[in-house]
């Protein structure tokens, strides 16, 4: 039997609609990232097979995170808080990803988004070069979790990773004000620098996942936080009210 010419036409169709489409389930660990990138930038953009990476709209915040199930497909998503109660709604959803929109199923619920023009959304364009540190420290969760509640309570919008002879601590104080109520917490009681230095940053831009980090911050003004536990890191600037003496 010969089958005609548009028959072959429709299998080769189909055939490339199935090409082009590549499924995948978002793990627990991937869908926090998501939501941590969210409080950072609402934009995001995703290279197929590699790490993901956003950056403020400031420039003040760069985090980049691997993810154990990398996505297969090139997207950009403008609203990533929006996408992620897409995901919710669904409920644990199979993605199956085409060139312009993902389509999110389970059982009998699907919903379809659409893809957002890479062009116009704020992503990272090179990564971070960090500059060699003049101190590094440990900070845990514990400790992060005091100081953004003594933050609150004090309403102090500052945190300052503050160094003399080898004694770290952070602190939280309105550093404009020297009669300003205070919260200090040791750190390190013989860090390797001894050198004094008052590394301050905006509260608000230390949006990490939770969990304990290696700190290195460098007097130029940048710091690497390096989550111990998982594969995400982040850069995130200081005040220029910063001070460090060698």
């Amino acid at each position: 039997m010969v089958v005609p010419s548009h028959h072959y036409f429709f299998i080769y169709i189909s055939l490339n609609l199935l090409y082009n489409r590549t499924m995948t389930n978002l793990s627990t660990e991937t869908l926090e990232v998501l939501k941590n990138f969210a409080s950072i930038n609402p934009n995001l953009v995703v290279k197929a097979g590699e790490p993901l990476s956003t950056i403020a709209e400031a420039k003040n915040v760069f985090a980049k995170a691997t993810i154990p199930d990398p996505f297969k497909s090139d997207f950009g998503i403008y609203d990533l808080n929006e996408f992620i109660n897409v995901v919710n709604l669904v409920g644990d959803p199979t993605l199956e990803f085409s060139d312009e929109s993902v389509l999110l199923k389970n059982g009998r619920s699907k919903a379809s988004y659409r893809f957002a023009d890479a062009n116009i959304l704020t992503a990272p364009t090179s990564q971070i070069n960090m500059p060699a540190a003049d101190v590094s420290v440990t900070v845990t969760a514990d400790q992060l979790s005091q100081v953004r509640k003594a933050a609150a309570v004090l309403g102090h919008s500052v945190v300052s990773i503050v160094g003399k002879e080898g004694a770290v601590s952070l602190s939280v104080t309105a550093n404009k004000n020297s009669s300003a109520n205070t919260f200090d917490m040791v750190v390190d009681e013989d860090n390797d620098c001894k050198s004094e230095f008052d590394f301050q940053f905006l509260i608000s831009n230390i949006r990490v996942i939770g969990g304990d980090y290696n700190v290195a911050v460098s007097s130029k003004f940048i710091s690497r936080w390096e989550n111990t536990a998982a594969p995400i890191e982040y850069f995130i600037a200081l005040e220029k009210s910063s001070t460090f003496t060698a």
